[in-house]
């Protein structure tokens, strides 16, 4: 039951911050006018569903000895979602 517990509060955890994440790109990906193109639409797409489904991924990993490897995952995800948008404003030109 205690191994329960610690996932759900690793879950809970790596959720709320990839989610606030995840609605932070989100706004700069829309900020940045890149909500239009067609061509920069699947990446979009991919890293929302990548900052989906990593929470559950890292919270069924994220213990033990794996801890700080999947904080480091966690925090180098929020760092790519942040960036994302100014990096593809820029190669597209915006």
């Amino acid at each position: 039951m205690r191994a329960f517990a610690g996932f759900l509060i690793r879950l809970v955890a790596y959720a709320l911050t990839l989610g606030i994440v995840s609605r932070a790109a989100e706004w700069l990906w829309q900020w940045k006018g890149l909500d239009g193109s067609i061509e920069l639409q699947p990446l979009h797409d991919n890293g929302l569903l990548t900052l989906v489904i990593a929470p559950v991924v890292l919270a069924l990993v994220g213990f033990g000895v794996f801890r700080r490897v999947a904080i480091f995952i966690a925090a180098a995800l929020a760092a790519a979602a942040l960036t994302a948008p100014f990096a593809f404003a820029h190669l597209a030109g915006v």
